[in-house]
């Protein structure tokens, strides 16, 4: 694959433009719906795992005393809360992203696509930046990444710090 030179006198990018309230209102449903969700989600990982604990001791159980039994409650109590813990720092950093991106605003990118790659969260283009050797990297919905190639020209409007584009319009 060969390197894409972009013209940086094309390249233009215009910050902070304030978000709507539609699009605040849309961000912070969908974060609503996750922490809605989650505690269930782990509860059941966690009953799950406690299940399936006790069908592999289910003939240890005879000799339990009352003890044996708050032990095994609190082992699940703490399995719970460890992947509550670990739910918290990972959203939390989510969460950090939104507040500035909501406090800053979007941005607005006239660029050229110079690479296009996929992770397990997605697919990302990558976008000439305003100065030369920048590039900014943005993970896309499924549609854009497939139907913008590398080297076509476009107008990317995203969130700085959560790094997401909002919309891409080819010129």
């Amino acid at each position: 694959m060969s390197e894409i030179q972009p013209d940086y006198t094309e390249v233009h990018l215009e910050e902070n433009i304030p978000l709507s309230d539609e699009e605040i209102q849309k961000f912070e449903t969908d974060q609503r719906k996750i922490t809605q969700v989650m505690p269930a989600i782990l509860g059941g990982c966690t009953f799950f795992v406690m299940a399936l604990a006790a069908f592999f001791i289910k003939d240890e159980f005879s000799k339990f005393k009352y003890y044996d039994y708050i032990l095994f409650a609190g082992a699940g109590l703490v399995l719970f809360g460890i992947a509550y813990t670990m739910y918290l720092l990972v959203t939390g950093y989510d969460r950090r992203n939104w507040t500035k991106d909501k406090t800053t605003g979007k941005n607005k990118l006239l660029s050229i696509v110079i690479d296009s790659d996929t992770t397990e969260y997605g697919g990302y283009l990558t976008f000439a930046g305003p100065a030369k050797n920048k590039k900014i990297r943005l993970l896309v919905n499924q549609d854009d990444y497939s139907r913008y190639k590398t080297g076509a020209k476009v107008v990317v409007t995203y969130l700085k710090y959560s790094k997401t584009a909002l919309s891409i319009k080819e010129l």
